[in-house]
């Protein structure tokens, strides 16, 4: 049967590999990580103190040893908030820290009772797992995430070792128990020192989940959104594409397609930078996405060249909606000309010609792209800054 003083190093190992595992993470600069990792290195200490009871001084191993552990706890309570981007409480949390310290020294050298010690240290362990808990339930909205499960798994532990830690506290309350010392072979206290070696790792554990979901979602993303603009980028435009034409023809609905691009892009280059050349790109699927619904997509194909799938819009509902695009984007756009202490703000005045095709039964997307892109090289031929559907470039080209 395992002993306190072996489930104590258990522990202590555990945290120490978990240090490892984190420091595998820094260099991904998620936020938390360095606390996270310093909890855990605290933890170990702590229970090493813990198990050298009898061995070391009482201080070390009684008041420093446990304030230790309740710091651990605030640093793990800390990297969560540092996480999901919030305010750090750091003086309420060094005031909990010094009460802890401070009883710890009047229930040793002054009032020596094991058993309010253990009642005092749960419950601070408890109500900063709780915390904890509580956190990640109400920030979890707040975090780029593919799946809600590492979040859930973490608070769901967080408020299961709450329970864990005040069911300790009532058993040495009530007397249930009557502790001795912290090596104490009893079932309460092995009970309660095997569930104590799980809540480092699992809450580290858990933050380790949530930390390689964002990693995965902030790929995802990246790879799916274009850098400059945060458009759509082509690869993803064509998923949603294939996606949304074989939901149009199984529910039997509508789908179109622009695309279009900005007139005289390289002169716009040349004439004001590169530099500007972005802002125009970057305002363009600014502006494009005040005019378009929730349901569309809108795509940087290439360059200066953008399309947009419109799910469920007909033909003359994709008409109007290119129409308010091109009148949108007729404006041109504010931008700062050379920076620095002679910066102007100037309107760079831009267009976009607009092809429209809408998606006949029998073609795929492949043959709607190419009618829309005959469209949008009929409305550059008849001057530019207008919009051509595919039916009337057929008839231009007749």
């Amino acid at each position: 049967m395992l002993s306190p003083f072996n489930l104590l190093l258990i522990t202590a190992g555990f945290s120490v590999v978990m240090l490892f595992v984190l420091g595998s993470l820094m260099r991904s600069h998620i936020p938390g990580l360095r606390e996270w990792a310093g909890a855990n290195a605290l933890a170990a200490i702590a229970l090493v103190l813990l198990a050298c009871r009898g061995l070391i001084p009482n201080f070390l191993s009684i008041v420093v040893a446990n304030t230790l552990a309740g710091l651990a706890i605030c640093i793990i309570y800390l990297g969560f908030r540092r996480y999901y981007g919030l305010l750090l409480p750091l003086k309420p949390i060094a005031l909990s820290l010094l009460a802890l310290f401070s009883l710890f020294l009047v229930f040793h050298y002054v009032y020596d009772s094991i058993a309010i010690r253990t009642v005092i240290v749960s419950w601070f362990l408890g109500i900063y797992c709780l915390a904890i808990g509580l956190l990640i339930f109400q920030s979890a909205h707040r975090s780029l995430t593919l799946s809600p499960y590492p979040a859930r798994f973490t608070a769901w532990v967080s408020i299961l070792f709450f329970i864990g830690y005040g069911l300790r506290a009532v058993v040495y309350m009530t007397g249930t128990d009557h502790l001795i010392s912290t090596m104490q072979a009893s079932s309460w206290n092995l009970l309660f020192l095997s569930l104590g070696t799980l809540v480092m790792p699992l809450l580290t554990m858990g933050a380790i989940m949530m930390v390689h979901d964002r990693m995965l979602s902030k790929a995802i993303q990246d790879a799916n959104h274009d850098f400059l603009t945060g458009a759509w980028t082509r690869r993803a435009f064509f998923e949603f594409a294939e996606r949304e034409l074989l939901r149009a023809k199984r529910m039997k609905r509508s789908l179109s397609l622009l695309m279009f691009d900005v007139d005289y892009f390289k002169r716009i280059n040349d004439t004001y930078g590169h530099a500007t050349g972005d802002n125009v790109l970057i305002d363009i699927v600014e502006r494009a996405q005040l005019e378009i619904r929730n349901i569309d997509y809108i795509a940087r194909m290439g360059g200066e060249e953008f399309s947009i799938l419109l799910p469920e819009a007909d033909a003359n509902a994709a008409l109007a909606i290119a129409e308010r695009l091109r009148a949108r984007l007729n404006s041109g756009t504010s931008i700062v000309i050379s920076p620095g202490q002679q910066s102007t703000e100037k309107t760079v005045p831009y267009t976009v010609s607009i092809g429209v095709a809408t998606h006949r039964a029998d073609e795929g997307i492949i043959a709607l792209m190419h009618r829309a892109d005959i469209a949008l090289y009929s409305a550059k031929a008849a001057g530019r800054n207008i919009v051509i559907t595919a039916e009337e470039a057929m008839v231009r080209e007749a």
